[in-house]
């Protein structure tokens, strides 16, 4: 039970991406030319050094943290102590995601020598999640979710869970 509730918060963001919330015209496009869902970078990529170094557990991987299959998204979602990791390529770009007003708190950040904008979903105080997303040449747009457990009563900010994994995980997507 507990990990499907952690699985549908995960999920939220990803929905309200989708069509819960501010809908999004036109054809999703990198670099000018339109991406297919095959063209994603795929998050159930990432090593096992990777999830090792990020303390998750590498026994527990989700290979379709959406529930149902989203014709605009890959993911995989990975457990830790208290939290779940979603990892996620997707055909929206970066400028219709600031512009889903699901998301809020947009900052510009740095990860590696990657920039990324930082934000967190839904409304919910204190937010029990934060999503870090990049860009790729030709892969999509890669995130990162961090989402504390329903029950963890832990002060951690998700961002700080976020901002730890994220160079881990982003060092495995192409440039």
């Amino acid at each position: 039970m507990m990990r499907l509730v952690g699985v549908v918060a995960a999920s939220c963001a990803v929905v309200a991406l989708a069509g819960c919330s501010q809908q999004v015209e036109g054809q999703p496009e990198a670099s000018g030319a339109p991406l297919t869902k095959e063209q994603l970078f795929d998050p159930c990529s990432v090593p096992d050094d990777v999830l090792l170094a990020t303390g998750l557990d590498l026994t527990w991987k989700d290979d379709n943290p959406f529930s149902v299959p989203r014709a605009e998204w890959k993911g995989c979602g990975y457990k830790g102590d208290g939290h779940f990791i979603t990892f996620k390529s997707t055909l929206y770009t970066l400028d219709e995601i600031r512009a889903n007003d699901y998301f809020h708190s947009f900052k510009d950040i740095t990860v590696g020598d990657r920039p990324a904008i930082q934000y967190t979903p839904g409304n919910r105080q204190p937010p029990n999640q934060c999503e870090i997303a990049i860009d790729t040449s030709n892969q999509g747009r890669v995130m990162l979710t961090a989402t504390k457990f329903v029950d963890n009563k832990s002060s951690t900010d998700p961002c700080a869970i976020a901002d730890a994994a994220a160079p881990h995980f982003f060092e495995t997507v192409p440039q």
